[in-house]
């Protein structure tokens, strides 16, 4: 026994280390290649003579869009968006399940979104190309689909360790984000995957902080204090703003019907791309673009004007919601610490107008307000607190930070209830089941219908006789099936015990005689459920079909009237 426990620490030791120094290749791989695309494509272009440079920043978002939807289309459909939300969605769904090519598909989608110019960020894709190669590690080493399944936070926790040098906030993001559990068997693995990865990193691209800062010899002044918990009131309420805005604009994208609907990137792009060359042209800053870290610097250091601020407050705002809302593929941590430093500087100009003591607040507050916004629209309020002190080497902020954090997540919170990640999984028609997020104390009746139906869909073809259709359903325990046509879109409903007294009588009858076709209430996954509940009244059924609005007849999940009177009965329990 001890020789085997022996043996199956040692396999796991192999395994961190085998994750870990892919992890760490990966991702610095996958840095170097965006930015050889965004010095070779975008930053080239900007250097055209007169309108030359203009037209090109305009157009160039717009190619790398129309490439990137042609790619998703035709090609790898799961390498589209953040991978975060994906990634969490294998872990708890899929038994840690990811593609080989999903690592392959996210890291070339990746570089051509951002290299192009879109306003997305590299982190998320790095934690899926992580995550994927997690994946395979352990399936090429035969481990059972729960072994594979606790190999995932450790890459996720490489991918976040090499991608912003930030080996501390990659464990507790991996903790906070991903498992929701500090006890959990793998976080001795994730600890040396996030070391490895994070050294890796530092070996090739150097030990020093993404971002050098000035000293902050204020930092425990009463007023820093202050106006960072002002700044963190009010990055909780743009947090709220910019995710709203953002699953809106996603809704109305992905409801896009047509032939030439995986083009709506392009549009992403292109929009993108004039509000980048508008800016451009007036300030001569690049921060809407892919990245815009060097912006970011600047901000930190109190380099730019409140003009300059709001203007790229405002741009990077827009530009990131048509990027991602269009489905690019990249994530929106480095977007939401760019909007947060923006804000933050703006509020630090604002203080230095009113009194000359405050002259270093613009870069002590641009600071501060990157973590708020991480905290406000991530939901990860210990990771954001670490992260901005490890990405900059600067823990003199420590309490400033902390307190507009808390201040930003209180807000953001109370505000919406679901985050942003299980949000957008809703908005797919995918519930986690992670049922303590989805039962807020009060508003449970403006949730999506996606968050309490049933997503295991048992459905019946109308040309199947009632003999087979039997055998299908006998050990399942649904009482009621929607029936499909030979298309698989949605025709009707039919009850289990109809099918079990006719199939005896006629086993040759086929289901197409006995269902029901009348016209049901259309219901769609981000329907919220009081509306939901006020379908079931024009109806005698007991359970409805929930049909997807972007493939329209196609049914993805089904909600029943117990599905929507238990969600009442927890929110009164709880309450």
């Amino acid at each position: 026994m001890e020789s085997l426990a022996l043996n199956q620490r040692r396999r796991f030791h192999v395994l961190a280390l085998v994750i870990g120094g892919m992890s760490g290749l990966s991702a610095v791989a996958f840095h170097q290649s965006i930015h050889w695309a965004e010095e070779n494509w975008i930053h080239r272009i900007k250097d055209l003579p007169g309108w030359l440079g203009i037209v090109g920043l305009i157009l160039m978002p717009a190619l790398g869009g129309v490439l990137v939807g042609a790619l998703l289309k035709f090609w790898a459909p799961e390498a589209a968006g953040s991978g975060i939300p994906q990634t969490k969605a294998a872990y708890y769904l899929k038994f840690g399940r990811i593609r080989f090519r999903t690592a392959i598909s996210k890291f070339i989608l990746g570089t051509i979104s951002i290299g192009s110019g879109a306003s997305l960020g590299r982190e998320g894709p790095t934690v899926q190309i992580s995550a994927a190669l997690a994946s395979c590690v352990g399936r090429w080493f035969g481990l059972a689909p729960r072994q594979v399944m606790a190999l995932i936070p450790m890459g996720c926790a490489g991918g976040i360790a090499a991608a912003f040098n930030t080996p501390l906030a990659a464990i507790v993001f991996a903790i906070e984000e991903i498992m929701g559990d500090l006890k959990h068997r793998a976080f001795a693995g994730i600890v040396m995957v996030a070391v490895i990865a994070a050294v890796i990193e530092r070996s090739v691209l150097g030990s020093s902080s993404m971002f050098q800062v000035p000293s902050h010899p204020d930092s425990d002044s009463l007023l820093t204090l202050a106006w960072s918990l002002v700044l963190g009131v009010a990055a909780g309420f743009l947090s709220h703003l910019f995710v709203g805005a953002l699953l809106a604009t996603r809704e109305r994208a992905k409801n896009v019907q047509g032939r030439f609907n995986w083009m709506m990137p392009g549009l992403g792009g292109l929009a993108t791309g004039c509000i980048g060359a508008a800016i451009y042209a007036n300030t001569e800053r690049m921060g809407v673009f892919g990245i815009g870290y060097e912006d970011l610097s600047a901000a930190l250091f109190g380099e730019l004007g409140l003009a300059l601020l709001v203007t790229l407050l405002v741009g990077k705002f827009a530009a990131t919601i048509f990027s991602y809302s269009s489905g690019g593929s990249g994530g929106i941590f480095a977007p939401t610490l760019f909007i947060g430093a923006m804000l933050g500087g703006t509020f630090g100009s604002l203080a230095n107008l009113m009194s000359s003591s405050a002259s270093a607040m613009p870069g002590t507050l641009a600071l501060v307000g990157m973590g708020a916004m991480f905290a406000g629209i991530i939901r990860a309020p210990v990771t954001s607190s670490l992260i901005i002190c490890e990405l900059t080497g600067d823990y003199n902020l420590i309490l400033p930070i902390m307190a507009a954090n808390l201040s930003a997540y209180a807000i953001a919170t109370h505000l919406r209830q679901v985050p942003i990640y299980e949000s957008l999984l809703l908005q797919d028609g995918i519930n986690l089941r992670k049922f303590p997020i989805l039962r807020p104390n009060s508003g449970w009746q403006t949730l999506p219908i996606s968050a309490i139906m049933t997503n295991t869909v048992h459905t019946l073809e109308a040309r199947l006789p009632l003999e087979h259709a039997y055998l299908k359903i006998k050990d399942e325990r649904f009482k009621i099936y929607p029936v499909i046509d030979s298309n698989g879109k949605f025709v009707g409903m039919i009850h289990r015990k109809g099918i079990m007294v006719l199939s005896q009588k006629n086993p040759d009858k086929l289901v197409s005689e006995i269902f029901v076709s009348q016209d049901f209430p259309k219901i769609y996954p981000d329907m919220k459920i009081r509306d939901v509940a006020n379908r079931f009244v024009d109806t005698e059924w007991s359970a409805l079909p929930v049909i997807s609005r972007l493939d329209e007849g196609r049914v993805v999940g089904v909600v029943t009237l117990h599905d929507i009177t238990r969600q009442q009965f927890l929110q009164e329990r709880e309450s």
